[in-house]
């Protein structure tokens, strides 16, 4: 059967995660925190300063061994729609903006602007971790 032919989906990206011998992970784990810092600090500082709200929801958390998720909004951000038509998180009408405001893109944007190097920075980690686990 050709591997094109063969989707295992979740299971498969598992068994290949647990593949990587844990001194490689552990080596991974300081850029990762590092790459997710730096992406919080360029979105806080894209973010509008109205009352500081939105900045200060803007966090990471380590949602795993090898991952990280940066959010912005929330509780904190979550606002009662003028018709009462429920709720909304003001963090997105600020992203992308409503029909009365123009969008303030701080979130993807900032994103954009460091890829590349986060993911260098991630690079060059696993590589480091690699040749100093196995030898050079």
């Amino acid at each position: 059967m050709s591997t094109l032919a063969r989707d295992n989906g979740l299971a498969d990206f598992q068994r290949r995660l647990a593949a990587i011998p844990k001194a490689v992970r552990a080596g991974v784990k300081p850029a990762l925190d590092t790459s997710a810092n730096e992406l919080v600090t360029v979105q806080r500082a894209l973010a509008p300063r109205d009352h500081g709200t939105l900045q200060a929801s803007i966090q990471w958390a380590d949602t795993g061994e090898l991952s990280r998720q940066v959010t912005a909004g929330g509780e904190t951000t979550t606002r009662p729609a003028r018709d009462g038509q429920g709720e909304y998180d003001y963090a997105l009408g600020v992203e992308f903006g409503t029909r009365q405001t123009p969008a303030q893109p701080y979130f993807y944007s900032g994103y954009r602007l460091v890829r590349k190097r986060l993911r260098a920075r991630i690079k060059r980690a696993i590589s480091k971790s690699v040749k100093d686990s196995y030898g050079r």
